[in-house]
């Protein structure tokens, strides 16, 4: 809290002064861009690498795990989905739960 009222009283003393350069304590570093940018998003189809009991637990709510095939938990997304195309009557439920919007966080 100290910090923020430091930084914001720093930048009102650099405005009533006629300056119009932005504090560099104010400043986003350029690591939490990177770091927002490489975050993961939570579409299904986009991380076919990830095993579905960690995506589940990242993307989606708890209750899903009620109807989730629990045999498919430890499967990656990519092979749920080549079983969905195969037509397996399970990888089909699963891909469907996990891109249902009811489910997520």
């Amino acid at each position: 809290m100290k910090a923020l009222r430091r930084v914001l009283a720093s930048a009102a003393l650099t405005l009533s002064l006629g300056g119009l350069v932005v504090p560099e304590a104010v400043a986003v570093p350029a690591a939490v861009d990177v770091v927002a940018a490489a975050a993961p998003n939570c579409r299904a189809g986009d991380n076919l690498d990830e095993v579905a009991a960690k995506f589940i637990s990242r993307c989606k709510k708890g209750s899903i795990r009620r109807e989730f095939p629990s045999d498919r938990l430890s499967r990656t997304l990519g092979q749920i989905y080549d079983g969905k195309l195969r037509g397996d009557r399970d990888d089909v439920k699963a891909w469907k739960l996990l891109n249902d919007r009811r489910f997520d966080k």
